[in-house]
């Protein structure tokens, strides 16, 4: 029975120090080759996927829902009004909180966004040397120019660092059009987390790519590790949270599989039957 798979990107397939294995990339390619469908579902916009994003994915939803490819080709796209956003950056900066801005193909934020986004991502132990290349990867990969730039171009979602917990409940309040969600990623100083608009998230746009390629919903299977993922593991029939997803949603999966550093979408792929299990000398094979 074809099945298609939703596979979240940061926490999923990789992480800053772990790139994409060969195992998991082997292990999606036997799973198309047996006929099944694989997705990149995921909170970054179109440009942060342009390293991963290759001929071995069926297409992407980026942008937490925002943006959605199917074969190459644009099906969807959803931004935020423009009143909207202006909204969302004065409440930001009234209460002392950073953001970004994302739109499709780039990406506006400010120096000091960019160096406590590096520091929430690799934490205390972080080098110098690791933040200023950590910066310089994202600045490449997501387009990333100053916020100053920004000229109303259409923007999907904001990411924002936040320094306490009262300031994040002070905007809900503010902005209550958006949804807000708070990711596990901590260091002792900063929240990360992310905005977008409700009646937008993962799993409605895992709705409309399955209803346009004339699937069903039973025959979905979603991995993720963060709550942006919450959405998407519900939605799909099987959902699968990673050994190193936050404790909320390792409670709402139908099963936990390996870390990202173990290879864990490979093992649980292999373990659903999507592909049959290769052996050491052919993941050596290029």
């Amino acid at each position: 029975m074809k099945k298609i798979v939703f596979l979240d990107i940061d926490g999923t397939l990789v992480t800053p120090n772990y790139p994409l294995s060969d195992f998991v990339k082997k292990g999606i390619k036997k799973a198309r080759e047996n006929g099944h469908l694989i997705f990149l579902c995921t909170g970054r916009n179109r440009v942060g996927i342009e390293s991963i994003m290759s001929d071995d994915f069926d297409g992407c939803i980026c942008s937490a829902g925002g943006y959605l490819e199917i074969k190459g080709e644009m099906i969807e796209t959803t931004y935020l009004d423009k009143e909207e956003v202006e909204q969302a950056r004065k409440v930001f900066e009234q209460n002392h909180i950073l953001y970004n801005l994302e739109s499709t193909y780039m990406t506006f934020a400010s120096e000091e966004l960019r160096h406590y986004f590096a520091h929430a991502l690799l934490g205390d132990e972080g080098t110098n040397s690791e933040f200023e290349r950590l910066k310089e990867q994202q600045k490449k990969e997501y387009h990333m120019v100053d916020i100053s730039k920004y000229q109303d171009q259409g923007i999907h979602k904001l990411c924002f660092i936040a320094f306490n917990r009262e300031d994040i409940e002070k905007t809900k309040i503010l902005l209550p059009n958006y949804h807000f969600i708070v990711h596990e990623m901590f260091s002792q100083h900063s929240i990360n987390g992310e905005i977008i608009k409700k009646g937008m998230d993962k799993g409605l746009a895992i709705k409309k790519v399955v209803e346009t390629l004339h699937m069903k919903m039973e025959d979905t299977i979603a991995f993720g590790d963060s709550m942006n993922d919450y959405e998407m593991l519900q939605v799909c029939n099987y959902g699968v949270a990673m050994k190193n997803a936050c404790q909320e949603l390792k409670a709402s999966a139908d099963n936990i599989c390996e870390s990202v550093e173990n290879d864990g979408v490979y093992y649980e792929m292999e373990r659903l039957g999507l592909f049959e299990c290769l052996d050491y000398e052919q993941l050596l094979i290029p």
